[in-house]
Order: C-alpha cells, then structure tokens, then sequence
C-alpha cells in the first residue's frame, strides 16, 4: 500500500435487495437461510417488484451514497475509502470485507443504514461482518461499530428538511402525519430489544423540531411469519385517522433513509 493509500475505511451495511424479478427465488432463499420459499410467496414478492418498476433502486441509492460521502470525507486529501455490504444480496458484507482487508485499510468504521438498533437488523449485520473479518484473516484491523444513530442531529435536520418539503406540497391542507418504521416480532421486545425505545427517540426529536398537528407512530411491513409483530400496522391508523374524517395524511417512514420495495410498494401503493 502507498503512502497516499486511505487507511480508514467506512463500511456501510443495508439488507439488500433483487434487482430484477427473476432474482427473487434465490433472493428470498439468502434471507431464509438457504431455505427455499413456496411457488406462492414468490409470486407474491414477485407481484410486488413488478409494480415498483420490477427491481430496487436500494443498490443505486446507496452506491451514490458512497460515492458522495467518500468525496466529501477526503476534500482534505484520501483518508477515507467508504464501502457498501449487503446481507442478503450483491455486492455482500462477505466479499467487500475481503475487498478492503486487501486493499490495506487499517481502521473501520461500520455502520448499518437503518438507524435505529434492534437485535433483528443492526445485530445480525454486525455479525456477518465480524464472520466476514475472520474469514479473511482481517481481525487485526480496529473496528468501530455505530450500533445507533437514532437520535443524531444530522438525522434529524434531514427528516425535519424532507417534512417541511412535504407539507410545502400540501398547500396548508390540515394534514394527519403518520411516523413509521419497520415491524419486528413482538417477542423481541420482551426479550430486551430496544428497537421500540429508538424509534420513540428518533420520533420525539423529529415531532419537537416540526410540530405536527396530529400524528401517530405505526409499524410498516410485517412480515410472513405467522408471529405477532409489533403494532399498530399502518393500515390500523389509517383506518382511525378515515374514521375522524381527515383525507390528507403524510407518511414519514423515519426507519428507513432511502427508497426500496418497502417504500415504494408497502406505503406508496
């Protein structure tokens, strides 16, 4: 490695996502732990992808992210070199960790793209990084792991930003916000999974900094397991916002900080 070689790497970490209908089998197989899925289940996560456009843009999204925030990092000279794992789909946690023990990187700082912290995201990809360190011989690089960003003000500032934009399209109309992050089963939190406190953070940050008129928190995306899952669905609110007769509501998904199927299709459509 050079002397101008970045020594410090950033590694970003997201779930994944199929970029076209036909990787949805083996997509849903990575997420099931080499299980395969039912004819059914696939036609459905199939329906879903072909009426978002028939693949995620999460790849792109995040890649630009990268690429925007290695720039940014290295105006003063190349320090940094920022790299982007997935989970469950390419380019994987496994092989950009070998990729960075190979390019010479002597301090990681690691952090997965969902702020706030449960057991059943921010654990399991801090794992698979770990995993992937020992695999290649890279556990003598120094890692730093950000296990939540819940309640950093940057965050904030851009949620606040991106409401504020929100409600300018809204005309003034008297409007119903609805905060939502992504569901997990109900057990976690009996078990001591903090995720409902940092959604509670992230919300009461936001809320004290644009003052919504009326709003609730719901969870989104529940998925196919047959186990409670944590509440009130999206679905649920709605139906007790339409009860009060309000017909103009915003969604604001503060678990997530870019577009994938669980936007564009689980709120969207």
């Amino acid at each position: 490695m050079s002397d101008t070689a970045p020594r410090i790497g950033i590694f970003l970490m997201a779930h994944g996502a199929p970029e076209s209908t036909d990787d949805i089998p083996e997509y849903l197989k990575q997420i099931r732990g080499g299980k395969e899925s039912t004819p059914e289940t696939i036609q459905i996560i199939r329906d879903r992808y072909e009426q978002i456009g028939g693949s995620s843009p999460l790849r792109e999204i995040t890649a630009e992210l990268a690429d925007r925030l290695e720039k940014f990092l290295n105006q003063d000279g190349p320090q940094f070199k920022v790299y982007v794992g997935m989970r469950n789909w390419s380019p994987y946690i496994r092989d950009e960790v070998k990729r960075m023990k190979e390019d010479g990187i002597e301090k990681v700082i690691a952090l997965c793209l969902a702020p706030q912290f449960s057991t059943w995201s921010t654990k399991l990809y801090f794992n698979a990084f770990k995993d992937a360190l020992k695999d290649c011989g890279g556990e003598n690089i120094d890692v730093h792991f950000v296990a939540s960003w819940a309640n950093h003000p940057l965050l904030i500032d851009a949620f606040a930003e991106k409401y504020r934009e929100a409600l300018e399209k809204l005309n003034g109309e008297s409007v119903y916000t609805i905060f939502t992050a992504h569901s997990i089963p109900s057990e976690s939190i009996e078990l001591g999974d903090p995720y409902d406190q940092e959604f509670n953070k992230t919300v009461e940050l936001l809320v004290d900094r644009v003052k919504p008129n009326n709003w609730y928190q719901a969870y989104q995306s529940q998925g196919m397991i047959p186990v409670p899952w944590l509440g009130p669905t999206v679905e649920s609110v709605l139906d007790k916002i339409s009860r009060v007769g309000s017909k103009t509501v915003l969604i604001v998904p503060v678990g997530f900080v870019c577009d994938h199927v669980e936007i564009l299709f689980d709120i969207d459509i």
